[in-house]
């Protein structure tokens, strides 16, 4: 079974109208395609949907479900981040629709002194200009703040699925942060790992990072995939797909990885629910 829920049209930073993603999910033979577009966030950003568009997108995302009924399971989804200090002002902003799910990730972790927020999944240069200006040049204080957020998201909101679990490594430099193998990180991470566990919540095998080269490793990395197995958090594989060629990148590998790490089933959407079933590469 090959599925994928994270995915990106044109609606947010995609590159592409949500029927092009449709029709290559047919062509790949995929049996469920989920759209996630990044949900409306409080400041102006070119990356997340805007409000006024939310009921566009709901509209076409539940278009295609019937068009493709029979062919293909489509879901309509969101990608939501997650902001302590005004949780409840961001959700309102997308809450008065009904979503299959809800992907928590976190992609801003501070205010810059100019007001912008910092974000860690943009240029190496803004990730740096954030570095200097909050941390004071600390290696280990992005990592602290980071996990703080994830773990804080994790209680109060509650996401069906926690996105790209440690994104932030993808901005490791030796002159800057320290790689994800160092013993703090791997500190916070186990720390948001025994969170998680806690909860219903499952956790994205995403394979961004490594089509991209953003990293050598999955988000997750396969070590810690190994310790989530342990501690039988559930997972879900997906490629976060920007473009409709992306839709299946790395998913049979990151399904082999799985294996490999003990894993014998993934979660998939199916009928209004999340339930699990049995990998097959």
């Amino acid at each position: 079974m090959i599925t994928n829920y994270h995915t990106h049209t044109s609606f947010c930073d995609g590159q592409a109208e949500p029927k092009l993603y449709a029709e290559a999910a047919v062509n790949q033979r995929m049996n469920s395609l989920g759209f996630s577009a990044h949900a409306p966030i409080h400041f102006p950003t070119h990356w997340a949907i805007k409000t006024e568009q939310l009921s566009d997108y709901h509209n076409e995302i539940h278009r295609l479900k019937r068009e493709y009924e029979g062919q293909l399971d489509i879901y309509c989804g969101l990608e939501a981040d997650f902001f302590p200090e005004v949780f409840s002002k961001v959700n309102a902003l997308y809450s008065g629709y009904k979503w299959d799910y809800i992907i928590g990730s976190v992609h801003f972790i501070g205010i810059r002194p100019n007001g912008q927020h910092w974000c860690i999944d943009g240029s190496r240069n803004e990730f740096l200009d954030g570095w200097r200006e909050i941390t004071d040049n600390h290696p280990l204080q992005p990592i602290r703040m980071f996990f703080d957020i994830t773990r804080q998201m994790v209680r109060e909101m509650k996401p069906d699925v926690i996105g790209h679990l440690d994104k932030i490594k993808m901005q490791h430099r030796p002159d800057c942060m320290v790689a994800d193998t160092h013993p703090f990180f791997q500190e916070q991470l186990m720390s948001t790992l025994e969170e998680i566990a806690a909860t219903d919540c499952i956790v994205e095998i995403n394979t961004r990072g490594i089509y991209k080269k953003h990293t050598d490793d999955y988000f997750p990395a396969k070590a810690t995939v190994a310790e989530m197995k342990k501690m039988k958090i559930p997972v879900t594989v997906s490629s976060d797909a920007h473009s409709p060629e992306e839709i299946d990148f790395y998913i049979q590998q990151a399904k082999t990885m799985l294996l490999e790490a003990g894993y014998r089933t993934v979660m998939i959407f199916k009928d209004g629910k999340w339930e699990e079933t049995e990998i097959v590469v």
